[in-house]
């Protein structure tokens, strides 16, 4: 598929980390049973700098440990190569890993999580201006919400937000719906050859979500660029 695949560090007696998911028939939401296996064997010291070739973005969760995802982005700014940050599974963050992040991904609970908000304050625009604007006075420079069903709000550094309207799809297993609006928006940042239009990257992802929800599975639900 033309992955370059040189980079991929390989551990002998390690296995690569396996999810089990239990998709609800009615509703099409599902539940995820974790075996981390390799991915925890990511340590700090591996990201003593970034490893070459120079990244255009560096995509982050919190599915490996977390003082190697501290070190990385640390590492990330020593090299000044933007970060996305999808901050899953939500905990809390120290104030450094907010510190001129590009670009931060969350979902309704994670943004509870990480703001102290509750989820029932992101019922409203108000709430949300009011939360985005907790990770712009962190040192975020865009900060994304996804909602659902209710669509997604961003908020920028320099002063524009929105909230854009969810597109309707038939709902039939929202595994990987998350990965696929990341994985589009990355895209979209790393495609961008002057100005980053947020609003047409936002729009677009929520095309490959809306795709992805529609169909069964994990990566096989997940669309080609030439599906969208």
């Amino acid at each position: 598929y033309g992955v370059d695949a040189a980079a991929v560090r390989v551990l002998d007696g390690a296995r690569s980390g396996v999810a089990l998911i239990v998709v609800d028939e009615p509703s099409g939401q599902n539940r995820i049973i974790l075996s981390p296996e390799a991915n925890h064997a990511l340590r700090p010291e591996h990201f003593a700098a970034i490893p070459g070739p120079r990244p255009d973005l560096l995509v982050m969760q919190l599915e490996i440990p977390f003082d190697t995802v501290m070190r990385a982005l640390e590492a990330a700014r020593e090299a000044a190569i933007p970060v996305l940050l999808n901050p899953a599974p939500a905990k809390e963050l120290p104030a450094e890993a907010y510190k001129d992040l590009a670009h931060l991904v969350v979902n309704e609970t994670e943004a509870a999580i990480l703001s102290g908000c509750k989820e029932s304050d992101l019922e409203d625009l108000a709430g949300l201006k009011r939360v985005g604007g907790i990770f712009l006075e962190r040192g975020v420079r865009n900060v994304i919400i996804t909602l659902g069903g209710r669509g997604v709000y961003y908020a920028t550094h320099d002063g524009k937000s929105a909230l854009v309207d969810a597109l309707k799809a038939k709902v039939v297993d929202t595994t990987a719906a998350g990965d696929t609006f990341v994985g589009s928006y990355a895209l979209a940042v790393v495609d961008s050859t002057s100005t980053f239009d947020i609003d047409t990257a936002i729009r677009a992802s929520n095309r490959a979500s809306a795709l992805t929800v529609s169909r069964r599975g994990a990566q096989v639900s997940i669309p080609w660029k030439t599906e969208l």
